[in-house]
């Protein structure tokens, strides 16, 4: 499901923004974190550390679906330098168990893990 480029994007040394998109009842609601935050599991979920991310827990908990939007400047697009994916999936919060535990080792300020099963990742430069 996630193809290198992406994996190349989120890999990258030079951090980049990571946009996470929830609904809720409210509307849209929107996150950030940093493209070096994340880590692809061997079975290509991704794993966010979150401090905060209270309200996309209430959101994600009424409807579980997510998009992201990852990008890089430093990275070979379509047709120039840079690149970036509409990433979308489904999710849950992890706040035990080995995944917690290797994240909170990396990320000594995680309350919790977003878990995220990628659908979909779509390339859009």
């Amino acid at each position: 499901m996630l193809n290198e480029k992406l994996l190349d994007v989120l890999s990258h040394p030079a951090d980049g923004a990571v946009s996470i998109v929830t609904n809720g009842d409210d509307g849209p609601h929107l996150v950030n974190t940093w493209n070096s935050y994340i880590v692809v599991t061997p079975d290509d979920k991704l794993l966010i550390p979150a401090y905060g991310f209270n309200k996309t827990e209430r959101n994600l908990s009424v409807h579980n679906d997510v998009i992201l939007s990852i990008a890089s400047r430093e990275i070979e697009g379509y047709k120039a330098k840079g690149t970036g994916f509409i990433v979308k999936g489904t999710t849950r919060f992890v706040k035990s168990g080995e995944d917690f535990d290797r994240m909170k080792e990396r990320f000594s300020w995680v309350r919790a893990v977003l878990e995220i099963a990628v659908t979909s990742a779509k390339q859009m430069l």
